[in-house]
Parts: structure tokens; sequence; C-alpha cells
């Protein structure tokens, strides 16, 4: 297996992609290590940290490192978001594959994050739109940010770099971060996902009789819509 790449999922090979070539890796939240396994084989980075904070996915992730024999470029560590690892460890961080008010907690407990160096490639599964929140409250830019398909489920992949700039949001920018709707079809299908389930919330509301939320909430909805034909944040 050594001689052939790994083959990643297109949610983990579409994070694979934001990887600059020959950084330091570490992939954190890691299960089976699929990731930097990959990107050894490929030769795109010098070294990489596997990590995860429970004992048995990070058993599963030696294995694979074993079998794709690249233990001389990949090493598994037990360790709670990034709290074992240095910052003279890694150039780019990948967290995937986790809610985003985790990752959020990830990045704020390692403060050495905020520097123009690093950069963070973040998958969530979950509250992207308080992910986003955070990076801008917190003078992160989010350099690029796409729509992937994997399992017949939407997932977004953002890259973001720390630039000191700090700014609060609007919820419109918080919804749609820097996906690009009219360049990339995926971005359109993600934010007509989101829409919809917009568009529930607002149906309960109203069944509930909570009226002022509701509108606030349909005008949101027409401001993404708006942003999905053309319309600037």
């Amino acid at each position: 297996m050594s001689k052939q790449n790994l083959p990643l999922d297109p949610r983990l090979n579409l994070c694979a992609e934001m990887v600059r070539a020959g950084c330091k890796l570490a992939d954190i939240g890691t299960d089976h290590a699929y990731l930097p396994c990959a990107l050894a084989q490929a030769g795109k980075i010098s070294s990489a940290l596997a990590c995860d904070i429970n004992k048995k996915p990070l058993e599963s992730g030696v294995e694979t490192i074993n079998r794709c024999d690249v233990g001389d470029i990949v090493k598994a560590r037990l360790s709670n978001g990034l709290e074992q690892v240095s910052p003279d460890e890694c150039d780019d961080i990948v967290i995937a594959g986790m809610g985003g008010e985790l990752i959020c907690s990830i990045i704020e407990k390692a403060p050495w994050l905020k520097i123009e160096e690093k950069h963070l490639i973040l998958q969530p599964m979950t509250r992207s739109e308080t992910l986003r929140s955070y990076l801008y409250q917190n003078g992160f830019e989010i350099k690029l940010e796409q729509a992937v398909e994997s399992d017949r489920r939407l997932y977004t992949v953002m890259l973001a770099v720390y630039s000191g700039s700090v700014k609060n949001p609007t919820e419109l920018e918080s919804r749609v971060g820097a996906l690009k709707p009219l360049q990339r079809p995926l971005d359109k299908q993600y934010l007509d996902k989101v829409i919809n389930s917009l568009k529930k919330k607002q149906e309960g509301l109203t069944l509930g009789g909570d009226l002022s939320a509701a509108k606030k909430l349909s005008c949101l909805i027409t401001e993404i819509e708006k942003y999905t034909t053309g319309g600037q944040l």
C-alpha cells in the first residue's frame, strides 16, 4: 500500500488540497489517520502529528500509519485538541469532523495559533455559523471556503489565517462566510440547504407565536437568497 496513495473521501480530500506543500501538519481528531497518511504517501508534507483525544481511534491511526509504511513521517499522539502539540511542530492544522463549537474551543485553548504563519483548515460538521463568527471576532480571516459533497451530505471546509483584524460579523456574514455561490455550484447547493433549514425554523417560530423572531429570520433568509444570486455582503 505504501506505493499507492491512500484514497480519501471528498470531505477529507478537500482538506488535503488546502494543506501547503512541504509543511508540518497537525491533524486534530485524526480518527484513522487517513488524512496525514495520504499526504505523507503523496510526498506533500514533511511531517505530521496524528492527534486524537481517545485511545481507541488513535490505535486505529497507528494501524493505518504502519500499514501505509509512513511511520518516519507521521507520528500518532494522544492529545486533547492541541494541548500536547507545540507551536514548532506544525505549520498547518487540520481540525475536521467535529462540531463548530468544539473547534472554537480547541482554537481558543491554543493562543499560539494567532500568527500569520499558521494555517487553519477547518471542517465543521455542525454550527458552521458559530465557527465563522468566532474566527471573525478573534482576528482570523477566512481566506478560502468551499462546499463539498460526501456520502450525499454537504459540508464546508474553510482555510483561516490570523490577520489581527477583529470584526463583529453580521448574521449574513456568519452564515455565508467566504462561499462563492456564483462560481461553484456546490457552494450554492450548500447555501440552499442553509436557507431550507432556516425556513423550517421560521415556520416553527411562527407556529409557536414568536412572530418577532420569525420576522427577523425571514429577513436573514431573504439576504442569503439575494447573496446566492449575486448580492453583496
